[in-house]
């Protein structure tokens, strides 16, 4: 088999535009998704047993099931229940829920780095819970959790090639599209595997910043 990239100029535009797509996918899934994963860790050390068994239940669950499942749960079981939402905002919605929950364990991993005496200390000096949990606690989250959150963000990335199943326009549907039209499948979906690596590169980019940071934060603490 011979490879033949000479048609594969005209159709870059096209591929570009669809990962134009995936970039707004994963950033609106991880600007949704991360208050969500707090919530989550929040929730799981709330004083309420029944309440605490009910997130971890939920995280249970939902990280339990495929995430296609859920995709296809929000595109074609919500209008059953009154509520039709396009191929997009379908696939924000099932990709922050399912990425919520993970998020949740990695915000709650965090949390349990800090020592219990700071919210001791805290809380002897009569400082309200919710300056404390901004101003003390979460910082201190931030170095052990920031490179698995940018893990999970390369996970997000990649997941949105889900999003094709229910016609989202994001690369791999592109891709689909253009090799159907030009005939040239192999050298399209090489194209389309590079764009993903060069936006996979820049997140890794970050991991590795941020776990340089999460070092030095560590050192000098």
């Amino acid at each position: 088999m011979s490879l033949d990239f000479s048609s594969i100029p005209t159709v870059v535009p096209a591929l570009l535009k669809g990962a134009a797509v995936t970039l707004e996918l994963t950033l609106a899934v991880l600007v949704l998704a991360t208050p969500g994963g707090v919530l989550v860790a929040l929730l799981r050390g709330a004083p309420s047993p029944a309440l605490r068994g009910a997130v971890m239940g939920a995280s249970w669950i939902f990280r339990g099931i495929p995430p296609l499942l859920l995709l296809f749960f929000a595109f074609f079981g919500l209008p059953l229940m009154g509520l039709t939402l396009p191929p997009l905002p379908a696939a924000i919605l099932a990709m922050t829920v399912y990425m919520s929950f993970y998020f949740g364990e990695v915000f709650a991993s965090g949390l349990a780095s800090v020592p219990k005496g700071q919210w001791q200390a805290a809380a002897a000096l009569g400082l309200p819970r919710h300056r404390v949990l901004l101003r003390i606690i979460l910082p201190q989250t931030i170095p052990a959790a920031l490179p698995p959150y940018i893990s999970h963000a390369t996970e997000i990335l990649k997941g949105t090639a889900l999003a094709a199943a229910v016609a989202v326009p994001e690369l791999t549907s592109a891709a689909k599209k253009v090799f159907v039209v030009t005939f040239r499948p192999m050298e399209v979906l090489i194209v389309a595997a590079a764009i993903y690596a060069v936006l996979d590169a820049g997140l890794l980019i970050l991991q590795m910043l941020g776990e340089r940071w999460s070092a030095r934060r560590r050192a000098r603490s």
